[in-house]
């Protein structure tokens, strides 16, 4: 194999790493921009890169030096071990929500144990990119259990965000599973499903907008510059989108006389305010909390049977 002698080396690039970029991100940008895995890179320091990967190269560590997010450079990010595209229409999909993911996957399990058969609709509200409810598709084996979902379904407000995530379902095989919904919050789901029968259990997920005005400000650079604010921030103390929820899963005649099972992922200092917001439309409410892996509240699981 010849290599163009003018071009760098990976040793050489990595040796004169930029003081802006961390060492992990080199590496992650290098492999994408010769199409390799980052594990190439380590084994591989005599690699000549070609004139057209050395472009790219650049391109990545300017856009990077100026804050851009990683995830969105390479146009993917890893959730609950699997890839998502992402760009800037979407939430780069977060470490602690995978929390959400596995509190529904225990939730749709309890539910299967004590019935014999439990058919239900999983709704997951402010879908964006679409790693929650693909991740869930992709992990319960309905298949293999007595629970039955009848019913996958992602709601976005953003055209953009629901482009990037039909093509992540396509990606994942499992297109033909979810069905998209374009409106707000909970609107398009009870216009479509008026007059249809629903399964008797409703299984809601929620990452929505939950910043503050004071900690959006508060935020990276990188994330106010380059990610949707309308996917991060919401009025009356990062609470006005999971109030409007409330509210109409409250009024709906739709969903009446159904067990409602919500999954809200929320902001640490919001645990007794979103308390206090979820009593207040619903009294009987069970409510329990619980912490991320860094020790923070981040997760709101409410049952409310009617």
């Amino acid at each position: 194999m010849s290599f163009p002698m003018n071009m760098p080396t990976i040793k050489t690039i990595l040796r004169n790493k930029p003081a802006e970029i961390n060492s992990l991100d080199l590496e992650i940008l290098l492999a994408k921009a010769i199409n390799q895995s980052r594990e190439f890179v380590l084994t591989h320091p005599e690699y000549h890169l070609t004139k057209i990967q050395h472009i790219k190269f650049h391109s990545y560590i300017s856009a990077r030096v100026k804050l851009k997010p990683l995830a969105q450079i390479i146009k993917e990010k890893e959730f609950y071990n699997l890839n998502f595209i992402v760009n800037k229409h979407t939430l780069i999909p977060r470490p602690e929500t995978e929390l959400l993911v596995e509190e529904v996957l225990q939730k749709t399990n309890q539910l299967a144990d004590k019935h014999s058969r439990t058919d239900c609709c999983l709704l997951d509200v402010g879908t964006g990119s679409g790693n929650i409810i693909i991740s869930l598709v992709k992990n319960i084996p309905f298949q293999k259990s007595n629970l039955s979902v009848d019913k996958f379904i992602a709601i976005d407000i953003s055209g953009g965000a629901l482009r990037v995530a039909k093509k992540n379902a396509r990606q994942h095989k499992i297109e033909k599973r979810i069905v998209f919904l374009k409106g707000n919050l909970l609107k398009p789901f009870l216009k479509k499903y008026s007059e249809k029968p629903l399964p008797k259990n409703l299984i809601i997920s929620a990452n929505l907008p939950y910043l503050s005005k004071k900690i959006y400000h508060n935020c990276d650079d990188g994330v106010k510059l380059f990610e949707p604010k309308t996917a991060l921030y919401s009025p009356n103390d990062g609470l006005q989108h999971y109030e409007n929820l409330l509210k109409q899963l409250r009024d709906s005649t739709t969903i009446k006389q159904k067990n409602l099972f919500l999954f809200l992922e929320i902001s640490p200092e919001q645990k007794n305010l979103i308390e206090g917001l979820i009593k207040k439309y619903f009294p009987q409410a069970k409510i329990i909390f619980k912490k991320d892996l860094a020790g923070k509240w981040r997760l709101c699981n409410i049952t409310i049977k009617q």
